[in-house]
């Protein structure tokens, strides 16, 4: 459609507007930007979580070793303790480690000393102290 100029003279043609369609380029990039750093801050938190969980499940081997060494002390015959002294070096399976076993005392009475050192050197070594004692075989009552 042509309109007419103030000169009486035919003008250029207008375009129609139509409707518009779908999204602009701008639009599109502005939306991939917003996207960008909500997924890097999600990452960034992601990754906080993990390396904390990574920690956390350390010291959980950790508390696992040194219950599976108490029990095995505490099955020990009182007798044998003197036996169970010594280092030994686990280098295999989930938690590798150098734990230290010592049996003092004498008599009826035993104190027994473990010292449990992580091989990851950004876990702390930890120790349990245990006091046995022999079980009194007569009766109570004699």
């Amino acid at each position: 459609m042509m309109q007419p100029s103030d000169r009486g003279v035919l003008a250029t043609p207008v375009p129609r507007s139509r409707p518009r369609r779908g999204a602009g380029l701008a639009e599109i990039m502005v939306a991939m930007i917003i996207f960008a750093a909500v997924a890097t801050s999600y990452a960034a938190v992601t990754l906080r979580y993990a390396a904390r969980m990574k920690t956390i499940s350390k010291g959980a081997a950790r508390s696992a070793a040194i219950a599976e060494y108490v029990n095995r002390l505490m099955a020990v015959p009182f007798d044998s303790l003197s036996g169970r002294a010594g280092t030994f070096t686990t280098t295999t399976g989930t938690f590798p480690n150098t734990r230290v076993v010592t049996v003092t005392g004498s008599g009826n009475s035993r104190t027994v000393t473990l010292i449990l050192t992580p091989s990851d050197a950004a876990i702390k070594p930890d120790t349990v102290v245990l006091t046995r004692a022999k079980r009194y075989e007569g009766s109570p009552l004699s």
